[in-house]
C-alpha cells in the first residue's frame, strides 16, 4: 500500500474551497494531529446518537471510542474534516491507494443529510482531482466506492456526485446490524471524463 506520506499536498493547514467550504486535514505534514482526542470522542457520541454508525461503519469494525479514534489515527488513511460556512459538517476519508487511485468514503451530521451533503461533496471532489504534488503531478485520477446495496439512501447520494456504478459483487460486504453477508456495489468517478477507464493491476479492495 502506498505511503500517504509521499502523496500529501504540498500546503497542509485549512484548504479553503468554494461557497463556503473548507477541508481540515487530521494529520498535518509532520503527522501530528490537527484534532484531539477529545474532539474525535465527541464526534463518535454525536454520530452514534445520529445513529450513523451502522451505515458508515457497516461492518461493524467501529464499536467504541477507542475504535474511533484509531480509525482516524492509522497512517493508511487520509481523512479531512468538513466545515461549511465555519461550521463543522462531517468528515470523509480516502484509503487503499494504488496508482494515483483510491477508495472515498463520507460520513456527513444527520442535519446535513440532502443538498447540502451533496454540494459540499462535489466542491470536496473537485478539490481532490485538482491536487498535485511538489512535481506538479495529479495525485488522484480516479475515486473509487464500495457500497452496500441495501444502503439505498448512500447508493443514491453517490450517483448523484456523478459516480458511474459498474455492478455489483454477490455476497461481499459484511454488513453486522443484518447479520449477513449483502452485495457490494461497485463505482468509480475519474479526474477526467476523457481517455478510458484504466483500473490497476493489483487493486486491493478489503
Amino acid at each position: 500500500m502506498q505511503n500517504l506520506r509521499s502523496v500529501q499536498p504540498i500546503v497542509e493547514e485549512v484548504f479553503h474551497l468554494d461557497e463556503g467550504v473548507s477541508l481540515i486535514p487530521f494529520c498535518r505534514l509532520d503527522g501530528s494531529p490537527h484534532f484531539s482526542d477529545i474532539h474525535l470522542a465527541q464526534v463518535f457520541r454525536r454520530i452514534v446518537r445520529e445513529e450513523t454508525v451502522s451505515r458508515v461503519f457497516y461492518d461493524g469494525s467501529i464499536v467504541n471510542t477507542s475504535d474511533f479514534i484509531r480509525f482516524f489515527k492509522n497512517h493508511d488513511r487520509e481523512i479531512f474534516f468538513v466545515e461549511h460556512n465555519g461550521r463543522e459538517v462531517g468528515f470523509f476519508w480516502l484509503e487503499k491507494f494504488r496508482h494515483k487511485t483510491s477508495f472515498i468514503n463520507y460520513c456527513f451530521y444527520r442535519e446535513y443529510w440532502g443538498e447540502n451533503a451533496l454540494h459540499i461533496s462535489r466542491v470536496s471532489i473537485d478539490f481532490l482531482f485538482e491536487r498535485k504534488d511538489c512535481h506538479g503531478e495529479f495525485l488522484i485520477d480516479m475515486l473509487l466506492g464500495l457500497t452496500p446495496s441495501t444502503n439505498k439512501l448512500a447508493i443514491k447520494f453517490l450517483l448523484k456526485n456523478g459516480m458511474t456504478v459498474l455492478g455489483k459483487m454477490p455476497k461481499m460486504l459484511f454488513d453486522v446490524k443484518k447479520g449477513t453477508n449483502v452485495d457490494g456495489v461497485f463505482s468509480y468517478k475519474q479526474r477526467s471524463k476523457n481517455g478510458k477507464i484504466k483500473f490497476p493491476t493489483f487493486l486491493m479492495i478489503h
